[in-house]
């Protein structure tokens, strides 16, 4: 009699859960959900977490001053644009998925 060979099973291989974000080169604006205003992504603070800078029309927030970015990266808006110098960070899910067309203007 010839040995029967038993089939083993092998381990089912899940493959790793994709994060909704979209991976952009840093710098790069995506919408801050918290206040639906765009916001400057400069880099992560953790796996979780994004560092950013907001983004406004004032020259001043508080008494601190602002970044001037000339030209706007947002075409349609004739205002200027203004880039908090702090940085701050929080949760990647509290940004938009998917990162805006503006681009920031090198110096």
């Amino acid at each position: 009699m010839m040995a029967v060979k038993k089939k083993t099973k092998k381990p089912v291989v899940k493959p790793a859960k994709k994060s909704i974000h979209l991976k952009a080169p840093y710098p790069h604006f995506r919408y801050y959900r918290k206040n639906n205003h765009p916001a400057l992504i400069v880099g992560e603070q953790s796996v979780d977490e994004y560092c950013y800078r907001k983004v406004m029309h004032r020259e001043k927030d508080g008494r601190h001053s602002n970044e001037m970015i000339y030209p706007n990266p947002n075409k349609k808006d004739p205002n200027a644009m203004y880039i908090a110098k702090r940085v701050r960070h929080d949760k990647i899910s509290n940004f938009e998925d998917k990162p805006l067309s503006w681009k920031y203007p090198k110096k």
